[in-house]
């Protein structure tokens, strides 16, 4: 059976109208605890491959998932509501649109990730169990594009390097695409002569895409564990037979075996598809949500 994570955008807007991981040394005072974390450090998750950061969340130590298909960071809830100094939201009068099923809660925190510093940064607040339980480490929060437009970062998978700021060598190709008003991109796809368009979403572990989009055509139905933000569950699933994509002139990624997605969900390009490619994200001075880039 096919293990698979799917974490779908959590939320794709907000309009107004009117089990916690302990912290890893619990004896230590917040100050003591924040001395002994390494903001810079990342890691893949041993299942699903999902970037992982401990970040800071009023001062305390928080593992958290970085995710370019989410449009806003977000805590678990039972780690919300151990953390210290919250500044919770009166959300009772707000309206929320997304692709979850849950209510969220809102508060104000200041965050710390990697070399990005936010003092007073809007958290969305919802369960997480679904997403916890599919992972081998028990994540407490979601850092999304809202924090991640202004960071730079590396995903470098061919080489197992992982790390903030811009690649030291190699050259740097455009992902084009059309961007979100949170800084999320569709990038501009092609495979066997199809043109077709994928959020681009390291929190999900596979690629999934419309049946008319895929060129190399349909394998069969596989099953497969399947979860996000709000289920995990056994499905039957449709997968594509293996092709590459191409995700900028000249440049493809490694051979794929996508899931087919119906017209009521989300196309995605994913980590499976991202494994032995160099990711890039840079902040810019004319795009209010940076630049991706793929490294030759």
């Amino acid at each position: 059976m096919k293990f698979i994570f799917a974490a779908l955008t959590l939320f794709l807007g907000t309009t107004f109208s009117a089990n916690a991981l302990p912290s890893a040394h619990p004896e230590l005072s917040a100050a003591e605890q924040k001395a002994t974390v390494d903001l810079m450090k990342m890691n893949q998750d041993a299942r699903c491959k999902q970037v992982l950061v401990t970040a800071l969340v009023n001062g305390q130590p928080m593992r958290m998932m970085l995710d370019t298909g989410a449009s806003h960071t977000v805590l678990h809830d039972e780690s919300a509501a151990k953390l210290e100094n919250a500044a919770w939201i009166d959300t009772s009068r707000m309206m929320f649109k997304g692709n979850s099923k849950q209510r969220p809660k809102m508060l104000i925190a200041a965050l710390e990730v990697g070399p990005g510093v936010s003092p007073q940064h809007p958290v969305m607040v919802v369960s997480l169990a679904a997403v916890r339980s599919m992972m081998a480490e028990k994540i407490d929060g979601i850092v999304g594009m809202d924090l991640l437009s202004s960071l730079p970062f590396t995903f470098d998978l061919r080489n197992n390097e992982l790390y903030w700021g811009a690649p030291g060598k190699g050259s740097l190709i455009p992902i084009n695409g059309e961007r979100d008003a949170f800084g999320r991109l569709f990038a501009k796809l092609k495979c066997g002569g199809n043109d077709f368009s994928l959020l681009l979403d390291t929190g999900s572990s596979v690629t999934r895409v419309f049946k008319k989009d895929w060129a190399p055509g349909i394998a069969g139905e596989i099953t497969a564990h399947v979860g996000n933000v709000d289920t995990a569950a056994r499905q039957k699933m449709t997968e594509g037979k293996s092709g590459k994509i191409e995700i900028a002139p000249g440049v493809e990624l490694k051979e794929v075996s996508p899931l087919i997605c119906d017209e009521s969900e989300h196309p995605i390009l994913g980590m499976d598809a991202l494994d032995g490619s160099a990711l890039v994200h840079l902040p810019s001075e004319t795009s209010p949500h940076g630049a991706f880039f793929i490294v030759r």
